[in-house]
């Protein structure tokens, strides 16, 4: 018997596969990083790209707002902003000039407690921080459209200010191909009019688009969105697989986003060698998993290497249940996945319609297994999902039904962009 293990929330979950079923395994093998973030980052920012150094392009005089990513996204805020401060202030710039908004996107509010882990308690208790909402209008106001036609609409605070700096974290993303860069300003300071053309069909990709993103629509408008605000600096980490900060990337954001695309697609990429009859796949523990809307993300990574019909357990401790919006609803509602993908194709984005279409396109391709102690059996079957109380439970119930000849196991999901290699 082969022993396997998966993130689960701050723990994993364990189970045990039979030595005659193929076992493939997809944890990128990476070196320890021995350089400390703080010298990383310095060196990003003592050499940005296509850019002067933040320190010389700001003013005293210059109305500073700093984005930061939420809640949901893990990675080393507290330590950028630190050394972005610290330069503000070597050029001059005071304290009331310079605030923060957290880039939540559609997400729910972040927490005060949350904005404390996020920045630090020190720079919650000194600077003004604001929490993006997408839907407060009185706070949202448009800035032209896209060359798509696409409106854009974003938060005043951004796009009042003079000098605004983005941070955040380079990874791959099942949708924009990549996250970070352009992705702090739409979605994260987008307003709702946007969301729900930008996150609609054709601007988003209909199948899962891990690592694709020049000619993705879905980057293209981001980024134009952002180049119409003055977004004079960005600040991003580069993470691989096991979420270690291996870069960092400064400077102008088209230019520096894509030479930490250029890095993190070199770590990123995986050759698999096959489809499975199971896909096993976790979004990395917690706060990847903190609910079934954003463990979805995982999903999205095991859908191009299952078989026709296989079965896809998708592992997620879900501590906060299962999401925003109208993702369970449509759900609840539907006869068929097919009727949730109809649905969206008619009436695009709004909060939580975006999971929902993820979890039925999944659907269409195989049952979908949901294995979490957080959310009733009752409540999945309502939404044409299968439950699992254990790892365990979810693969014997499978294998008892129709024996596997392969299994591919994804730890890391959301942190891989997989190749298929067809037998």
């Amino acid at each position: 018997m082969a022993k396997i293990s998966v993130p689960y929330g701050e723990t994993a979950q364990e189970a045990f596969i039979s030595d005659d079923i193929e076992l493939q395994v997809i944890d990128v093998d990476v070196p320890k990083v021995n350089i400390s973030e703080e010298r990383l980052i310095k060196e990003a920012m003592d050499n940005p790209i296509g850019s002067d150094r933040v320190e010389n392009l700001v003013t005293k005089n210059d109305q500073v707002v700093i984005v930061v990513n939420d809640h949901t996204r893990p990675g080393p805020t507290r330590t950028i902003v630190k050394e972005v401060i610290n330069r503000l202030k070597s050029a001059g710039v005071m304290d009331d000039h310079i605030k923060f908004i957290v880039a939540t996107g559609s997400h729910r509010k972040t927490t005060e407690e949350e904005i404390s882990q996020i920045i630090g308690s020190e720079y919650k208790s000194r600077f003004e921080v604001v929490v993006h909402d997408c839907m407060d209008k009185e706070n949202i106001v448009y800035i032209g459209n896209t060359t798509s036609d696409v409106p854009i609409y974003v938060n005043k605070l951004v796009a009042q200010c003079t000098f605004c700096i983005t941070t955040g974290l380079i990874s791959p993303h099942h949708t924009a191909g990549y996250s970070g860069g352009r992705k702090s300003i739409v979605p994260g300071v987008a307003g709702i009019d946007t969301l729900k053309i930008h996150h609609s069909l054709p601007i988003r990709p209909f199948e899962p688009s891990m690592g694709f993103i020049y000619g993705n629509p879905f980057h293209e408008v981001a980024l134009e969105a952002a180049k119409k605000l003055n977004v004079k600096f960005m600040v991003n980490a580069v993470q691989d697989p096991h979420k270690q900060n291996i870069a960092f990337v400064a400077g102008e954001i088209e230019q520096a986003h894509a030479k930490g695309v250029e890095i993190c697609k070199k770590v990123s990429r995986v050759e698999i060698s096959g489809l499975a009859d199971i896909v096993i796949a976790s979004p990395g523990g917690y706060p990847r998993d903190c609910n079934l809307y954003q463990a979805q993300k995982a999903l999205s990574v095991a859908e191009p290497l299952g078989k026709p019909n296989c079965t896809y357990i998708l592992v997620a401790n879900a501590e906060e249940g299962i999401g925003e919006g109208v993702f369970r609803k449509w759900l609840v509602e539907a006869k068929t996945p097919q009727e949730v993908i109809e649905r969206f194709k008619r009436e695009g984005y709004s909060v939580g319609s975006n999971k929902a279409f993820m979890y039925a396109r999944a659907m269409t391709k195989g049952r979908v297994i949901i294995v979490t102690e957080n959310i009733k059996e009752k409540d999945l079957n309502e939404m044409m999902l299968e439950w699992a109380p254990n790892l365990q439970t979810a693969i014997d119930k499978t294998c008892c039904e129709k024996a596997p000849e392969k299994i591919i196991v994804l730890p890391r999901a959301v942190n891989i962009i997989p190749h298929v290699l067809i037998k």
